[in-house]
C-alpha cells in the first residue's frame, strides 16, 4: 500500500515565510550556482542542555534545519520555538535511529542528527535563502513561464525564448530584492512562492505555438478507447492522452518505487492544482501541474525524473519528465475525465 501525499498550494503555503533584509542601494551580485555546494557532515559536539517541547532557544533553529537536512521536517522557515511539529519530527528520527523515542533532544540524539546533517549556513539560519531552483532551469517550459511572470511584474523586458540569459538572471535578482530576499539569480521555492501571487499563470498558448510532439508509441488498454482518457501503462512506462481511441500524444512516464505502488484501475480526476508541494516524506517536493485521480495520487511533472530518470521513483504518483508536456496535459483535461492505469 502507498501512503497518501499531503499537499499544499505553493502560493499559500509559503507566503508567511520570514524574509531577510532587502539589499537596497547595493549592486546586484548574481549567483550562477544551481544549488549550494555540499557541506561536510558534522562531528559530535557537546550539548549545553537538553531541548524539549515548548522551550525557546537559538539552538532550536539549528535543530529544525538539521531535521530538514535529514528529511524529517518539511519546512524551510526555522525559528526558536520547540513546537509540536519539531517534537514529532524528532520522535520519528529517534525511532528510525533506534534511540529512545522521547521527543527530547539529548546528547545521543544530537550526535546522531549531526552525523546525518550539515552545518547550517547563515542564509538558512536567517531564513533568507533556501538554495536550489524550484524547477531545474534546463526545462524550457519552466523558464518560459518564469520569463512571462517576471514580465508581468515589470522586472523582465526581454524575449520569451526560454533561455536563462543574463537578462533573465538579472530580472530574477531584481525581483528577489524587491520582495526582501538576497540578490541571486536562483529562483528557489521561497522566491517562486512570492512570484506566484504577483503574476497570472500563463496559458500554454501564450508560451508555445503548437502542442508537444509524441516521442513514444503505446499499446492501449481497451478501457482507453472511449471518451477522453489519460491512459497510463506501467509495464510500458508510458502515458498517453486519448480521445475516442485516437492518441493525441504519448510520452515516457515514471511510477512508484518498490513497495509504494498504488492500485491499477479506472479512475476519475477529482482535483487539479498547478502549484502543489508534497511534504509528507520529510522534504518539500514540487509537483507542478498535479492532476489527482486516486485520493492524493496524481499525475505531475517531476524534476527528479528529469534529473535521474528511472533510478528514482514516486510514492505512488505517475510522473512526467517534461514541464512543457505537463503544462499542456493539465490544460487538456478537467475534473471528471477518466484515468486508466494498467
Amino acid at each position: 500500500m502507498h501512503r497518501p501525499l499531503r499537499f499544499l498550494p505553493l502560493a499559500t503555503a509559503l507566503l508567511a515565510a520570514l524574509a531577510g533584509p532587502a539589499h537596497a542601494g547595493q549592486p546586484l551580485r548574481l549567483s550562477t550556482e544551481l544549488a549550494p555546494a555540499t557541506r561536510p557532515f558534522s562531528a559530535p559536539a557537546p550539548l549545553a542542555q537538553a531541548l524539549r517541547h515548548k522551550m525557546q532557544a537559538p539552538l532550536v533553529r539549528e535543530l529544525q534545519i538539521r531535521l530538514r537536512h535529514a528529511k524529517y521536517l518539511a519546512q524551510y522557515d526555522a525559528h526558536e520555538r520547540f513546537d509540536g511539529r519539531t517534537r514529532e519530527a524528532l520522535r520519528k528520527f529517534q525511532k528510525d535511529q533506534e534511540l529512545p523515542v522521547t521527543g527530547v533532544l539529548d546528547q545521543g540524539s544530537w550526535n546522531a542528527l549531526r552525523a546525518v546533517s550539515h552545518e547550517p549556513t547563515a542564509a538558512e539560519l536567517t531564513n533568507t535563502d533556501v538554495g536550489p531552483w524550484f524547477v531545474n532551469p534546463g526545462q524550457l517550459g519552466y523558464v518560459l513561464e518564469l520569463q512571462h511572470r517576471l514580465r508581468q511584474t515589470g522586472h523582465y523586458t526581454g524575449a520569451l525564448d526560454g533561455a536563462l540569459s543574463p537578462a533573465t538572471r538579472t530580472a530574477i535578482a531584481a525581483f528577489r530584492t524587491s520582495v526582501g530576499l538576497p540578490a541571486s539569480s536562483v529562483m528557489d521555492e521561497r522566491t517562486w512562492a512570492r512570484l506566484l501571487p504577483r503574476s497570472r499563470s500563463p496559458r500554454y498558448a501564450q508560451l508555445f505555438n503548437a502542442p508537444p510532439e509524441s516521442d513514444e508509441t503505446q499499446i492501449l488498454d481497451p478501457r482507453c478507447e472511449q471518451g477522453k482518457v489519460v491512459c497510463i501503462s506501467r509495464a510500458q512506462k508510458k502515458m498517453s492522452l486519448v480521445v475516442d481511441g485516437r492518441i493525441l500524444f504519448t510520452r515516457a512516464a515514471r511510477f512508484a518505487r518498490p513497495g509504494w505502488e498504488s492500485p491499477e484501475g479506472a479512475y476519475r480526476i477529482w482535483y487539479m492544482n498547478r502549484d502543489t508541494i508534497s511534504t509528507i516524506f520529510g522534504e518539500r517536493t514540487p509537483m507542478p501541474y498535479a492532476i489527482f485521480y486516486d485520493g492524493n495520487v496524481a499525475i505531475h511533472f517531476s524534476d527528479d525524473f528529469d534529473q535521474i530518470g528511472y533510478e528514482g521513483g514516486s510514492h505512488g504518483c505517475s510522473q512526467l519528465r517534461d514541464y512543457q508536456v505537463a503544462h499542456w496535459l493539465y490544460e487538456q483535461v478537467k475534473v471528471g475525465d477518466k484515468v486508466v492505469v494498467y
